[in-house]
């Protein structure tokens, strides 16, 4: 009796520990996160407006209201201290490369809550102009969404033509315009 109940218990644990490793080794981040960017890409192929284009973004951000996942994902340089109106700017630096692309945002924007904790407020856009300078006046911003909705301007500190769009904080004067009134100050 003995004898058969170990028999049994052998195979079934085989099939349990290989089907543990199955699950574990099929569903990796990194293919979860290759399939959600496939699906954001088709669903911008479809946009037809900026509305459209904001509502792609919108969704393919709610990752980064995690701040831990945006840092792991390379948004790694502190580029200002808090910004009044904005908050604090993160860079991926791998997205710094002279391209605009919706889902690849190359700053986020984040702000402190009233626990100290950072929250996403903006995907930031940013198209470096070699040799910068406030002196000069730059007329041709990048293409960006689609239409003429969206607000470049040429921010020298950081190093080129800028675009903001306020995804996970509403801005009332507009998701592209650069300051966010709603931004709170640090709690002290």
């Amino acid at each position: 009796m003995k004898r058969k109940l170990i028999n049994s218990i052998g195979p079934l644990l085989a099939i349990a520990l290989a089907s543990i490793f199955l699950l574990v080794s099929c569903s990796s981040d990194q293919v979860a996160e290759n399939e959600e960017i496939q699906t954001f890409d088709f669903k911008l192929e479809r946009a037809e407006t900026s509305d459209d284009q904001i509502a792609v973004l919108t969704k393919a951000m709610r990752k980064y209201h995690n701040f831990q996942v945006a840092q792991a994902q390379g948004y790694i340089i502190e580029a200002s201290p808090f910004v009044p109106g904005m908050g604090f700017h993160y860079v991926n630096p791998d997205y710094v490369d002279g391209t605009f692309d919706i889902l690849n945002p190359e700053i986020l924007v984040y702000y402190l809550d009233q626990d100290g904790n950072k929250v996403f407020g903006a995907a930031e856009y940013l198209i470096p102009i070699p040799g910068c300078d406030v002196a000069n006046e730059y007329s041709n911003p990048p293409e960006g969404f689609i239409g003429s909705d969206d607000s470049w301007f040429v921010n020298c500190t950081a190093g080129g033509w800028t675009l903001h769009a306020w995804v996970g904080l509403e801005n009332p004067e507009g998701v592209f315009v650069a300051s966010n009134n709603t931004v709170p100050n640090p709690p002290n």
